[in-house]
Formats: C-alpha cells, structure tokens, sequence
C-alpha cells in the first residue's frame, strides 16, 4: 500500500518475539568453567574404587597398596564462528520501529545494529553450547558437523555405557506399574558405579506422561498425600519445569522443553527437534564433575596484520572490506563440555 506524505502518520510501537535462549543443562551441571590458550585439552579420568583398608599385625606395621591409575584424554574443541555483515544499504535504510520523518543518523543505525548482531551471535552460540550439554549427557557423544550435516570434525566420544533400551514390551507406554521401581534401580546402578546420589530426573514428553498417567504412580504422588511424594508443577525461570519430588529417593522430577533448529539434516525441510528427547528419561546428580572448557581462538590483529591467539569464552572480531563496501562482524569460541565422572548418569528410553 502507497504511502501518502500528506496524511498525518504516527509510528507505532515495534514488535518484536524472538525464542528465549535457555540453558538448564548448562547452568545446572556444567557450572565449573575454564578457558585455555592452547588448541586442544588433556583430561585426566581417574577411576576410583571401594577398598576396604587391611588388617595388619601390630607387631608388622602397614600394608602398602597399590596407586590408582588414571586415563588421560585428549580433545579438540570445536570452533564455531558466526559473523554479520553490514553494509551501506543497512546503515542508509530506517530500522525496525524507527520514526519516518525524525529518524537516526547513519551511525547511529550502525552502532545499533553492531549492538543487535552481537547479541544475536551470541545467542547462536549459547544455543550451540547447550546442544553439546544435551548430546553428552543423553547420548554420550557429540557429533561435529558442518552447516550442510558433513562431517566437519571427528565424533567426540565420551564412551558413557550407563544406558538402557526398554523393550517394546515394557515400554512405559504399554504397561502400568513397575516405573518407580524402575527408577530406584536405575539410581541404585549409578549410586553403585558412579559414586553419586541422582537427585534430577529429566523426563521427556512422552516419557512424562506415561509416567504420570500410571496407576500406581498417581496414587503414589498424590497431591493430597505428601508422606512419600508430591506433584506440584511449576515453572522456572530457564525453561525446564518442575513437576514433583520422590522422597523416598529424594529425588526431584523435571522436563525440558526447549528445542533447536535442525537445518542440516533435511535443508529443504528445517525442524525445530527437542533438546530432551521426548523417550528419554534421564537421572543426573547435580554433585558429578562436569566442566565447560574453551580453547584458544585464532584471531588477525588487524593493526600488525598478524595472527595472535585469544583466549575466552567469547572472541570479537570486526573487519572492513572494499568493493562493495562492507563490514563484518564475528563472535567465536571454542567450547567443550566434558562430562568427567561418565558413570555418574544415566540414560533410559523408556518410550
């Protein structure tokens, strides 16, 4: 629709939804950071055990045992590097909910669009971290691929094993009663190989409401009866839910409802894919070992015209160049979850 000058107008408010970026997996379990200046990080595993301290005569004196061994892993973290350009057409041209008449000046639109890049940019990397969280705790490994689904690095493969496949005969979906037992028997598995006490357990979609639409769980967790457990959902503030507490196991019960873009898998078709499977059930510790490491960055100080190497979780960079005229902008990082007590979860497909 033409637009007449002569007809008073006013600019309404600018509207604006854009999908929270939320990170429940980071922030609960990978909270120990550290960054590096180096391309690739070792990890010592060290395994321990539950020996007993021997007996020994008291007129002998000690017994010596043996020293724990340990394993030693080496990892190369990805790089992700999303940039931005800018160009005159951007900096010329009004901006989403800018005034008609009484609009910004060039740099202003360019400064304003420098500060939304950014935290765009920033968000795409967030959203990248917590994928891998995801992928290493409810697969085991991290798949590095390219924008097209190539293989862009080799599979990063933490070896978990703590996983089961339920039958089809004993899917949640198909039977009623047996689910906490289940549960107790998974945690016991963790509490007896990972030295930890599960008090998260993660339920995706499908797998929630099976749970919660069997008999023996609803008399259970009864909202009128809290001797054993209760259902209380309520919302949280980075996007997981919580939806009761077992006692007995003193154990709280979540689901996760974030998802990401899946644009390499079919290109001609994007889907947004759950970050929590909706068949998963997963039971973690929030006292496990987990980190969030980054490695260095390589970067072009553009005033020596050389190659330094950065070290952060987050990198900047911006260049110019000519023919057309453009500027770009670039946030990189190297990050890498490392999930270090691998028998300190564990993972059922339950559905």
């Amino acid at each position: 629709m033409a637009i007449s000058i002569y007809d008073p107008r006013t600019m309404g408010k600018l509207v604006e939804r854009m999908p929270r970026v939320h990170t429940f997996i980071k922030d609960t379990f990978f909270r120990n950071v550290e960054t590096f200046d180096t391309q690739k990080i070792d990890v010592d595993f060290k395994k321990g055990n539950r020996a007993l301290a021997p007996f020994v005569h008291k007129k002998i004196g000690g017994v010596t045992v043996d020293n724990l061994g340990y394993e030693t892993n080496t990892y190369e973290p990805p790089l992700v590097a999303p940039n931005k350009i800018t160009t005159v057409d951007d900096i010329l041209k009004r901006s989403p909910g800018e005034s008609l008449y009484n609009g910004k000046s060039p740099n202003q639109r360019a400064v304003e669009k420098m500060q939304r890049d950014f935290t765009e940019l920033d968000e795409m990397i967030t959203r990248r971290e917590e994928w891998m969280c995801c992928q290493a705790l409810f697969t085991g490994k991290i798949p590095i691929l390219d924008k097209d689904g190539k293989e862009l690095q080799a599979e990063i493969d933490f070896k978990f094993s703590n996983k089961t496949t339920l039958k089809d005969a004993e899917k949640w979906t198909k039977t009623q009663g047996g689910k906490i037992k289940q549960l107790k028997a998974w945690r016991k598995q963790v509490q007896k190989t990972g030295f930890v006490n599960c008090n998260v357990c993660l339920m995706g979609a499908d797998a929630l409401e099976a749970f919660l639409s069997d008999e023996e769980v609803q008399s259970v967790l009864d909202v009128r009866r809290f001797e054993v457990a209760v259902i209380a959902p309520k919302e949280l503030p980075n996007g997981a839910t919580y939806v009761g507490t077992i006692h007995e196991l003193g154990m709280d019960i979540y689901t996760y409802n974030e998802w990401y873009l899946d644009n390499w898998t079919n290109k001609d078709k994007p889907e947004d894919k759950p970050l929590l499977p909706a068949n998963v059930v997963a039971l973690l510790s929030t006292e496990a070992n987990y980190s969030m490491y980054y490695g260095a960055v390589a970067i072009v100080d553009e005033a020596g015209k050389t190659i330094a190497v950065a070290e952060g979780s987050r990198i900047p960079e911006q260049w110019v160049e000519r023919r057309p005229a453009r500027r770009f902008l670039q946030l990189s990082a190297a990050p890498l979850c490392v999930p270090h007590e691998v028998d300190s979860w564990y993972i059922a497909e339950v559905c």
